[in-house]
């Protein structure tokens, strides 16, 4: 039975995962403002506008934010918490559900971040000139912006990608972890 358990929870966090991961480059890419003619954004939005397109009619973008989209991902983790709870035969807490969705949706967009970072310091080095690296300014440039400002260019190279890994793997384990540990303790009583 565990055999079970392991690939039904295996199966539901990857495909869970993958969508929501595109989800959030969706929501960076529009808060950048991304050029929606690049083929590569066009496959991210094709991909998406099934579950966003009928959300975005009802609600409304505020600021560059797609505030449809952060709210599937929500959606969009509750239930996959949900179902994971369920099929693990684990007391279900709706309150814990929804605080461990929050946290992870949180941790999403960290490691979005993360990734994007270091994709676009090995992009710096190998391809400095590729399209893609400028996409990669345009998302990374909230959190990027204001460590450039802290930390300057050592020997003409920038090391600001390192603070803001560190920070951002901080902020996971200060904020998002006692957060998913409060959620699965309200979930278990």
């Amino acid at each position: 039975m565990s055999g079970i358990y392991d690939a039904s929870l295996f199966l539901i966090t990857t495909l869970f995962d993958l969508y929501l991961f595109v989800l959030a480059i969706r929501v960076l890419l529009a808060y950048s403002g991304a050029n929606y003619y690049d083929p590569a954004i066009q496959f991210i939005v094709r991909l998406t506008d099934v579950a966003v397109k009928p959300l975005r009619r009802i609600i409304p973008n505020i600021q560059g934010i797609e505030i449809s989209t952060l709210l599937l991902i929500l959606a969009l983790e509750f239930v996959k918490y949900f179902l994971i709870t369920s099929i693990g035969s684990m007391p279900v807490s709706i309150i814990g559900i929804i605080i461990i969705a929050f946290a992870d949706s949180l941790k999403l967009f960290l490691l979005t971040f993360f990734y994007s970072i270091i994709a676009q310091a090995i992009l710096s080095w190998v391809q400095p000139m590729s399209p893609v690296i400028m996409l990669l300014y345009r998302i990374n440039a909230p959190i990027m912006r204001p460590i450039q400002r802290l930390v300057p260019n050592v020997g003409g190279m920038d090391i600001s990608p390192i603070p803001a890994i560190i920070l951002l793997q901080l902020t996971i384990i200060l904020i998002v972890n006692p957060l998913m540990a409060l959620g699965l303790g309200a979930s278990l009583g």
